[in-house]
């Protein structure tokens, strides 16, 4: 997520063992995850190993994961007449599934 979007709703960043229920298109659920980690990175900053569990592929995960992302934010920020640059702040949650268990 941007950190513009934290800032503009003047909302507090996800918290440390905050668990979230993760369900398939259907609304049934298939994971609960925790937080466990939360930074705030500039897009030009995004490794690899955040973009591999982000998008869930090993597969090209860094390209793959900055074109899907330069093109939803532009899409966004076009909306409220901003523009994405590559220092852009995104806040990104790292986690662990803790359903179900491995």
């Amino acid at each position: 997520m941007l950190y513009y979007w934290f800032e503009e709703a003047n909302a507090d960043l996800p918290k440390i063992g905050t668990k979230s229920i993760v369900t398939d298109f259907d609304g049934k659920a298939k994971a609960i995850i925790k937080i466990t980690k939360v930074d705030t990175i500039p897009f030009n900053q995004i490794s690899k190993e955040y973009a591999e569990l982000d998008m869930g592929t090993k597969i090209e995960p860094l390209k793959k994961w900055k074109k899907a992302h330069w093109d939803f934010f532009a899409n966004a920020l076009e909306q409220s007449g901003e523009k994405p640059t590559e220092e852009m702040l995104i806040v990104c949650e790292w986690f662990e599934t803790i359903w179900p268990e491995k």
